[in-house]
């Protein structure tokens, strides 16, 4: 498998920021597009870096309490709350192997991932349709819970694109200069 590398990282932000950002995100960063996910609960927009990895600003939909519930991400407060890997769109996500090599090294720790999944979203400025596979950190088990805890930001999931990179993060000159020179 190739070696492992950021993607992005994500934080939910409420949805008035989102689409009216603080001055400090507007001072400091630009902002890029980004669109309605396909599961018609969050929109996002980017912050982009010159090495294509990007922070993922997040938000539900109007705020409205109902798209949290039973959404991965429908338990947490705002700020920080997952990273994304990726490796090299050249080379195939070895998911078994993956698998193989955390059950070999994890040492009992309980990590593993579950089948990689499809997502995608609109984007806002085109409307055209950006689509990866996902693939999750399972939920773990401790001996006297009472259900599956998850570990959801404290594990990466892995992203790769199924449409071309640049669809889903628009990395050029444009979009990766920031006010702050970041």
């Amino acid at each position: 498998m190739a070696p492992a590398q950021i993607d992005h990282v994500v934080i939910l932000v409420p949805y008035a920021d989102l689409h009216n950002p603080p001055s400090w995100i507007t001072n400091n960063f630009t902002l890029s597009p980004g669109g309605r996910h396909s599961d018609g609960r969050t929109e996002n927009k980017l912050i982009t870096f010159e090495d294509g990895t990007y922070l993922e600003l997040i938000a539900f939909i109007n705020d409205n309490p109902s798209l949290r519930r039973g959404h991965l991400w429908g338990h947490k407060k705002y700020g920080f709350i997952d990273f994304a890997l990726t490796t090299n769109p050249k080379d195939t996500f070895d998911y078994a192997g993956l698998r193989g090599r955390i059950h070999q090294k994890s040492g009992g720790l309980g990590i593993d991932y579950d089948q990689p999944v499809e997502g995608g979203r609109k984007r806002a400025q085109d409307g055209k349709n950006v689509r990866w596979k996902a693939t999750f950190p399972k939920g773990e088990s401790h001996v006297g819970a009472p259900r599956s805890v998850s570990r959801r930001g404290e594990i990466p999931f892995w992203c790769h694109d199924i449409t071309p990179r640049d669809l889903r993060v628009d990395a050029t000159k444009e979009r990766t200069t920031h006010p702050s020179g970041v």
